[in-house]
């Protein structure tokens, strides 16, 4: 014992520095110190900075907000008619079969990329896509009505259909608790469902709403595949899009460093009324009861087949558009499809490469973030956990949430602003290879990993820790031989969702200069582009597959 501080104590909170020092320091040198240098373009050309802002901007924002409007306008019934399920109590012969079929489709936003979601909405509601053909067969119509595409509207379409799930998901979480715990109470009272709703129901839930819109706001203000297919011409243009384009198009770095500063500045703020009504909506959980709800629809189970028959409407059918327009050939536009394997022939000499390409770059960036993962959740734990009876000193306080904002800044931040700080600060050529593309990939998943690895490791019995303290297992000893198998199904629920992320992600590819490197998401970008749409949807095909794997890694259960 020194200065009245054990000897397993000391030696605890230098482990504790040691795992926060490794994240830390990589953090610095592939996220910090390249954002930093991104910001600092912004510098330079002061005079462009109010010619060019003001309309990409605007327009950002406005595309954002409503498509935040029309996927709270889809989400939010279907949240609230699912969530009535889940207040029944015991498992009922239909709740074993929607619940497994809604749990599904709320995961497709996490495992497709959004690159695949534009290509869907290009093929189904085109002006030659699938919707318009079933109109115009219906009507006897030469051609469909619907002229959607390449408009401000598509945008806002495209974004509004691919993120309602995230709020029937975080809603329909929120709905459900509550529900369990005051519907029936209400009943008793004698107060109406609806007004119930109004005064309780809502207001509880209110804080899970908005962390939901916030949320998908900021997927909508920070997309950059979505609109670089969608977009609607220089005036719908969004800040990612023309921060590219400044930066690799133009060579315009002070004007693509403006830009980034906005995006950031605004991402931030929203990131941070994120968090905060994240962590209302915890600290308003309510205590469930087994009471049975008030008020059963008699009409449920028609209204949960409308809830999803919709969301399969604008969501499935597009992504099914994708593997389904692989194995048609039309001789001509107006020529009827037919049965091919035509865009298919090309799997061995151009498919293969890229799927190769993408599977090594997602191996790399998952399994650099879950190591990341790893170190900064052993370090952002309380320091009463890895040595019980001893609270944390300011500095090992310090030190965790230190770890925890290097871990979490990520998830505001964009592909395309790390790209360009990575060019700004190591330089093009430095920045033009796989390390440094799985080292971007690794960043943007860091904040996914460390909250699936670090809710495993707290969820560990204490009782357990403290025997192999006792014992004489040492923090490092204990991390390798007990925590890391422990929260095994955790870590390869991160590495699956991490992997999953790199396989559609496009932005960095893009920035970075990889022309040369050819992954499944540039190809289908650039086939896409010039309207091989058959050999665009082939390797789109590979890509959910691939990007579904991934998801079901992470959702498996683990066993231990």
């Amino acid at each position: 014992m020194k200065n009245g501080i054990p000897a397993s104590v000391r030696q605890s909170r230098r482990y504790l520095w040691a795992f926060a020092l490794i994240p830390v320091g990589v953090a610095l040198f592939a996220f910090i110190l390249p954002y930093k240098a991104a910001l600092a373009l912004s510098l330079g050309g002061g005079a462009a900075f109010r010619l060019f802002i003001p309309s990409s901007l605007r327009f950002t924002i406005i595309q954002a907000f409503f498509s935040v409007l029309l996927a709270l306008a889809i989400g939010l019934p279907g949240a609230w008619f699912l969530s009535g399920s889940n207040t029944s109590g015991a498992d009922s012969p239909g709740r074993k079969v929607w619940r497994p079929l809604i749990r599904a489709f709320m995961g497709i936003p996490f495992a497709l990329p959004p690159l695949l979601a534009a290509l869907g909405f290009v093929l189904f509601w085109g002006n030659s896509g699938w919707a318009n053909r079933i109109l115009a067969g219906l009507t006897g119509a030469p051609s469909g009505p619907l002229r959607i595409l390449y408009r401000p509207e598509a945008v806002i379409l495209a974004h509004g259909f691919y993120n309602f799930p995230l709020i029937i998901r975080l809603a329909g979480d929120a709905f459900s608790r509550i529900r369990r715990s005051y519907s029936a109470p209400a009943a008793s009272l004698g107060s109406s469902p609806f007004g119930v709703f109004c005064t309780v129901i809502l207001p509880l839930a209110l804080p899970s709403i908005m962390a939901a819109a916030l949320l998908v706001f900021l997927y909508c203000f920070t997309s950059f595949a979505v609109v670089l297919v969608l977009g609607g011409g220089p005036k719908a243009t969004t800040l990612a899009v023309e921060i590219y384009r400044y930066a690799r198009v133009t060579l315009d770095y002070a004007s693509a460093g403006q830009l980034a500063l906005a995006e950031t500045g605004i991402a931030g703020i929203v990131f941070l009324a994120y968090l905060f009504f994240e962590q209302k909506s915890r600290s308003l959980a309510v205590q469930e009861t087994a009471m049975r709800p008030w008020g059963k629809n008699r009409h449920s189970s028609a209204v949960k087949i409308v809830c999803l028959a919709l969301p399969a409407l604008l969501v499935l059918a597009p992504l099914f558009s994708v593997p389904l327009e692989s194995f048609l050939y039309r001789q001509s536009r107006s020529a009827l499809p037919a049965l091919s394997l035509r865009w298919w022939h090309s799997l061995g000499n151009t498919l293969l490469p890229c799927l190769g390409r993408s599977l090594l770059l997602a191996s790399l960036s998952a399994t650099a973030a879950c190591v990341l993962a790893i170190l900064t959740a052993a370090a952002a734990l309380p320091v009463e956990r890895r040595a019980p009876g001893n609270a944390p000193r300011l500095p090992d306080t310090i030190a965790g949430i230190l770890v925890r904002l290097c871990a979490t800044a990520p998830a505001a931040s964009s592909g395309i602003v790390l790209g360009l700080g990575w060019i700004s600060f190591y330089g093009r050529e430095q920045s033009r290879n796989i390390l440094a593309l799985a080292a971007v990939h690794a960043m943007a998943a860091l904040p996914f990993a460390f909250n699936s690895v670090y809710q495993g490791f707290l969820s560990l019995p204490a009782n357990t820790l403290a025997a192999a303290s006792v014992l004489g297992a040492g923090p490092f000893r204990r991390l390798v031989t007990l925590e890391i198998p422990l929260s095994a199904g955790r870590i390869r629920s991160a590495w699956g969702f991490s992997a999953a992320l790199s396989l559609g992600e496009l932005s960095a590819v893009l920035m970075l200069g990889m022309e040369d490197w050819e992954t499944l998401p540039l190809y289908i970008y650039r086939a896409a582009g010039a309207y091989r749409y058959g050999a665009a949807c082939a390797a789109g095909t590979l890509l959910i597959l691939c990007s579904l794997g991934a998801f079901l890694l992470s959702e498996v259960k683990s066993s231990c």
